[in-house]
């Protein structure tokens, strides 16, 4: 899934539901869009920030509701189609 942010140099792009955590932790965005509303990072209800150094997703705890899907691609190993004219 897609998710608009803005990063702290009021830029804004369309980035992985996957990469959003990694963006939130390392401090780079300061706001991400849901379906409903705009999210300000510190001020909406977010995962807990855990330590960057050894970070894993799997280590944050959030008591609200899972809007994020399961699925992840793996971006450099992503199967090529063949192309036939």
């Amino acid at each position: 899934m897609l998710v608009l942010v803005r990063y702290n140099d009021d830029n804004y792009d369309i980035v992985e539901d996957y990469c959003l955590e990694y963006l939130i932790v390392t401090g780079k965005v300061i706001e991400f869009s849901r379906s409903d509303e705009w999210i300000t990072v510190g001020n909406g209800p977010t995962r807990e920030k855990p330590d960057v150094e050894g970070w894993t997703p799997s280590e944050t705890f959030y008591s609200g509701p899972e809007r994020r899907k399961n699925r992840r691609k793996n971006l450099l190993h992503t199967p090529q189609t063949n192309v036939t004219t």
